[in-house]
């Protein structure tokens, strides 16, 4: 019996006829569309801050100043700014799907955490934003077959390993 979620499982993307060879796993990486940089204002210790101002070439208190909520009253934590509906590092060229960390590298810990995945509300938006592709009640992957091809592709490119 098919979960819907199994690779032999030809309705997966929704395409039927679609080979197993061919299909993403129900687990993929990251696809890179920036909402969970949108939705969560991320909080960072000390040490991460100072990691980060590091990193970009300056001293904490400046760093803070720049790329901190001034909201935020904490003194052993910040709130990191967020900027254009989204994290101040999140970098999106025009027209792209994928949004990039501009501090990647040194990203706080709880970027590091977040797992992708299509059990994720922040995830099946970034699919329907961007890719215009959804996600039935079973788990499969649900669109156009063009819309499901860019995104396969997306997923194939993400998976291979860097030169």
């Amino acid at each position: 019996m098919s979960t819907g979620n199994d690779l032999n499982d030809s309705s997966f993307l929704g395409t039927a006829g679609t080979t197993a060879a061919a299909m993403i796993p129900f687990t993929f990486p990251c696809f890179q569309c920036g909402v969970c940089c949108s939705v969560y204002q991320v909080r960072i210790d000390t040490a991460e801050a100072r990691a980060i101002a590091e990193h970009m070439g300056m001293e904490l208190f400046e760093w803070a100043g720049l790329y901190c909520d001034p909201r935020w009253r904490g003194t052993q934590s910040h709130l990191i700014r967020h900027e254009r509906d989204a994290c101040v590092f999140l970098e999106r060229s025009r027209g792209s799907k994928v949004a990039l960390c501009g501090i990647y590298d040194v990203r706080p810990s709880s970027c590091r955490n977040w797992a992708s995945g299509v059990d994720k509300p922040e995830c099946r938006e970034g699919l329907r934003r961007h890719w215009r592709v959804g996600v039935s009640p079973e788990g499969q992957l649900e669109g156009t077959p063009k819309a499901l091809a860019e995104f396969r592709e997306l997923v194939r490119k993400l998976q291979q390993p860097n030169p």
